[in-house]
């Protein structure tokens, strides 16, 4: 979807984070991953590593708890240092509301 958004534009789109194995979802996992352990989950992909980028925007389809974007963010500042990142999420989770009503006093 990048690709395409990015088809007309001068803008550098790579898949550069890639994930040792597979994760149940944040947002479907009571039990979550320490940042460590998703920092060493996630690496560098270094067959399209080079040339560095000037700066990384990294898209997710969902922010939880920012857990996933920090580590990936800690990758790509571990790679290039000083590279400036920032995150773009398509969604916030907001958890459940309770209604003050529903609440026996």
């Amino acid at each position: 979807m990048l690709r395409k958004l990015g088809h007309s534009l001068e803008v550098d789109i790579r898949e550069l984070i890639l994930q040792r194995e597979s994760m149940v979802a944040a947002h479907e996992n009571e039990d979550r991953p320490s940042l460590e352990e998703l920092f060493r989950n996630y690496y560098i992909d270094e067959t399209i590593a080079e040339p560095p980028p000037k700066a990384v925007a990294l898209f997710d389809d969902l922010l939880t708890a920012g857990a996933h974007f920090k580590a990936a963010q800690a990758q790509i500042k571990t790679r290039y240092p000083g590279v400036h990142t920032v995150g773009i999420f398509i969604a916030r989770r907001v958890p459940r509301t309770i209604d003050i009503e529903d609440i026996e006093f």
